[in-house]
């Protein structure tokens, strides 16, 4: 077979007929670079489509950087002042909020952290219960479009099961 050396000295004319045969394609895992065959190098039609179909651009709320900013820290602030309230009834909570990231820590081991992400105009979330999630603000609301629940309603639901207690969070209400 060829070498890589080889390979670099055909001319790319010659080197796209010889990765369209059938045999090259089917190279074993040890001949392939950076995990793809040769034969990945061919131009693939791709389609970039939502989970269900839908037009995300017509979903999300479209801001301006300096709204977003204004909507976002408007959202951790208050929400800061709920978990506060939650931190006088449940003194294992600890709650700090810094330039954008909020750190909750509802039991040890079990910290979220809340965190604004302004090239993407989105609120991000790291839960101990529910793993990573990212936020959109649609409607007014940060909801994610996997599942399309809300931030506060995916926190308000971990946070009542984590401590036994109906938890209502008074943001986006």
């Amino acid at each position: 077979m060829f070498t890589s050396r080889a390979l670099v000295l055909v001319s790319s004319h010659a080197l796209r007929r010889l990765l369209a045969t059938r045999h090259f394609r089917r190279l074993p895992q040890s001949h392939t670079f950076a995990s793809r065959s040769y034969g990945a190098i061919i131009p693939r039609r791709t389609y970039v489509i939502s989970t269900d179909g839908e037009n995300i651009e017509n979903l999300i709320d479209h801001l301006s950087p300096s709204e977003y900013n204004s909507i976002a820290n408007e959202y951790l602030e208050t929400l800061s002042d709920d978990m506060e309230e939650l931190g006088e009834e449940f003194p294992q909570i600890d709650l700090e909020l810094t330039q954008g990231v909020m750190t909750l820590t509802v039991a040890e081991g079990k910290t979220y952290v809340i965190n604004k992400q302004p090239p993407n105009k989105q609120i991000w979330l790291s839960s101990p219960y529910s793993g990573p999630k990212r936020y959109d603000l649609i409607g007014g609301r940060w909801i994610t479009l996997r599942d399309n629940t809300s931030l506060t309603d995916l926190l308000a639901k971990e946070l009542s099961e984590e401590l036994g207690q109906e938890v209502n969070l008074s943001v986006e209400q």
